[in-house]
């Protein structure tokens, strides 16, 4: 998503809600995003945790020129350790199932959405109301957030996911505690991948691959921002990752501006999609960056 984008989203999501008790209750001001003037006063947080197995050595060769984008604007650059990262996709799959298992159970076809039609008993109308109501991928959620919410499991699943969670929102805090502003990362391991090559593994393993680089900040309650940054050898769009500061949106977002105006992403028009091979189309790549 581009900054521009992003602050009218977050000027129109933020802020506290009333029918939800889980949000800050905190005042919230829509904001403008300023221009960055000065960068050197920026330190720039390079985690090193996230020169994952698996990352390309393109998305790790465009990382570095971001990285020298930044230093030679004279902000700071520095690595940073976030040792836990790594356990943000196993620690998010716990809690997220255990999250959905607990919240659909609310969809019993009596109180909220589709109810079947059958009507031999009261527990077999329930049974075809879920099972009609929910696909493969929500069923295995539910499934495995019971499981790991049983007694026997409780402790040693959902617990100690809360504990890992805590252990990666705190690594965070020290880095920035540190100093840091804002943190670089990857996004992805590989450039965008086309439809052929999507559908060639299923979507939890899909999404256990190309999460990797998120999930800490979503862990952490961070915001973070993809920034569409170059295109690949093939074409296809390659994006950076920016980790802000809790509640430091605007700071984030001005941040992020700066950086789309220095790496000039091309503009893909939809005849190019159109006349792609194979899910693969040409462009020109940003003369300014790649």
């Amino acid at each position: 998503m581009f900054p521009w984008s992003s602050r009218v989203v977050s000027g129109s999501l933020a802020g506290h809600d009333p029918k939800d008790s889980t949000t800050i209750q905190d005042d919230f001001k829509p904001f403008e995003l300023p221009n960055l003037t000065d960068a050197s006063k920026l330190s720039i947080g390079i985690p090193k945790e996230y020169n994952a197995p698996g990352l390309s050595s393109e998305i790790l060769a465009l990382w570095s020129k971001a990285a020298d984008l930044f230093k030679n604007a004279g902000a700071k650059v520095v690595e940073v350790s976030l040792p836990h990262t790594r356990y943000s996709i196993v620690c998010y799959h716990v809690l997220c199932t255990a999250e959905v298992a607990s919240n659909m159970a609310r969809f019993d076809g009596l109180e909220y959405g589709h109810r079947s039609d059958v009507k031999d008993s009261t527990e077999s109308m329930y049974a075809a109301t879920r099972r009609e109501g929910f696909n493969d991928v929500v069923r295995g959620r539910i499934l495995s957030g019971n499981y790991f919410l049983l007694k026997q499991n409780y402790e040693k699943y959902f617990v100690k996911a809360q504990k890992v969670r805590r252990l990666i929102a705190n690594d965070f805090v020290k880095v920035f505690r540190s100093g840091v502003d804002i943190l670089l990362t990857p996004t992805t391991l590989s450039d965008a991948a086309p439809y052929t090559e999507f559908i060639q593994e299923d979507n939890r393993t899909r999404s256990a691959q190309d999460d990797i680089l998120t999930q800490a900040a979503n862990m952490a309650g961070l915001p973070a921002i993809n920034v569409p940054t170059a295109l690949s050898e093939r074409g296809l769009p390659v994006g950076l990752q920016f980790i802000g500061r809790s509640f430091q949106e605007k700071q984030l977002l001005t941040v992020a501006k700066w950086f789309e105006k220095q790496v000039q992403f091309p503009v893909i028009e939809l005849e190019e999609v159109k006349r792609h091979d194979n899910g693969v189309f040409q462009h020109q790549k940003s003369a300014s960056f790649s």
